[in-house]
This record gives structure tokens, C-alpha cells and sequence, in this order.
């Protein structure tokens, strides 16, 4: 079996960017948690992101946290106390990645 190759900074910085970009397009405002920088309205309520490249594998991760996780829990799996539901990407490219985060998303948006 072939050893995976680390991903490169470049594409782990490309994952930030295209991410961000991504929630920008889709409303995302600057969010009023200290450790979110953004957050977009839902059809369950308020939903706070954060996106960070990883350090090894993979291009990136994106911590979310919903207001209302009962309301969350309606539409995805989220965590049931914490409205935590996050996306951890690790063996996927980077258009990969954005791919699933767009499914997921359009789970959620109005």
C-alpha cells in the first residue's frame, strides 16, 4: 500500500480560502463568538464557523456550533448538547472537501 503524501501548505491555504469564500457567498456574517469568525443564518437558527487548515493530512477542518441544537437536531446530526457539528477533512482534495461542505450546507440554509 502507498504512503499518503502530506498535503501541501498551498492547497491547505486554497481549502481556506475557497471555504470562506464559499460562506461569504452563502450570507455568512462576521460572528459575535469569540472562537467563530463567522456565522450564517439557518432554517433551525444561527449557525457559527470557523475554518482552519490542518496541520498534517487533509486540507482543512470547519468548526461549526449551532444556537438552537434541539431545533439543529431536526435537520442533521449535531451534537445533542452542544450544537456542535463539525466537518473534518483529511482524505479529501480540497474540491472534494468544498463539495461535501456545499451538500451539507444546503441541508441546512433556507
Amino acid at each position: 500500500m502507498r504512503k499518503k503524501r502530506p498535503m501541501r501548505q498551498q492547497e491547505r491555504e486554497r481549502f481556506v480560502k475557497s471555504a470562506t469564500q464559499l460562506l461569504l457567498d452563502l450570507g455568512a456574517q462576521q460572528s459575535e463568538y469569540l472562537a467563530y469568525d463567522l456565522a450564517i443564518q439557518t432554517k433551525v437558527g444561527l449557525l457559527h464557523l470557523l475554518v482552519t487548515e490542518n496541520n498534517t493530512t487533509g486540507p482543512g477542518t470547519i468548526f461549526t456550533r449551532f444556537d438552537d441544537p434541539e431545533a439543529a437536531r431536526q435537520v442533521v446530526d449535531c451534537n445533542p448538547s452542544s450544537g456542535k457539528w463539525n466537518h473534518f477533512y483529511f482524505d479529501e482534495t480540497v474540491d472534494q472537501a468544498i463539495e461535501n461542505l456545499t451538500f451539507w450546507l444546503k441541508k441546512v440554509l433556507p
